[in-house]
């Protein structure tokens, strides 16, 4: 089965830069139906998410880094996890989604550093939980914790999506297999 060919949750093509960053380079916000089209999800998902309170609503039909980024984190979980669970792992690190000041990561600095993890591991072909595990300590080496506590909370997020992801890779490469049969 071919490496990691697009940024996880999405249809973008992985490139040397972190998605998120070229994105918001060039502009403050992007609409629902760019952000359909960069995650390949229906409107009236990404609408229902935000009804349900899974992502902020839009601020003037514009939709900011964070929101974006959580919109992929759900949209890159969602075969492994059920919403609701997705849900309270990110609220895990990030608390009310109205009130930034509780966050431990923002949403856009998480799904960073797992495009930072997630994708040089896979091209090398790494699959053992305990490296990336690894990984992701020593990509945290020198994170300041806003409050006691905080770290090992992010920590353990950033390891119930690694489980996620591989338990999402194990299940395209089970398919593979079996469309071979």
């Amino acid at each position: 089965m071919s490496l990691i060919q697009y940024f996880p949750g999405t249809k973008v093509p992985v490139s040397e830069e972190c998605l998120l960053t070229s994105i918001f380079r060039v502009t403050s916000g992007i609409t629902l139906s760019q952000v359909c089209e960069i995650t390949g999800l229906e409107a009236g998902t990404i609408q229902n998410w935000v009804k349900r309170g899974y992502v902020n609503s839009p601020i003037g039909r514009k939709y900011k880094k964070g929101q974006v980024a959580r919109i992929i984190l759900i949209n890159m979980l969602r075969d492994t996890l059920a919403l609701e669970k997705i849900a309270r792992v990110l609220s895990y690190v990030n608390g009310d989604l109205l009130d930034r000041s509780d966050d431990i990561m923002d949403d856009s600095d998480i799904y960073k550093c797992l495009c930072d993890i997630l994708i040089p591991a896979e091209t090398r072909g790494v699959i053992d939980i305990n490296e990336l595990f690894a990984m992701v300590d020593t990509y945290l080496v020198d994170f300041v914790e806003p409050y006691p506590g905080s770290k090992e909370k992010l920590e353990l997020v950033l390891k119930i999506i690694m489980y996620a992801w591989e338990s999402a890779y194990f299940k395209r490469y089970a398919t593979h297999l079996a469309e071979g049969i």
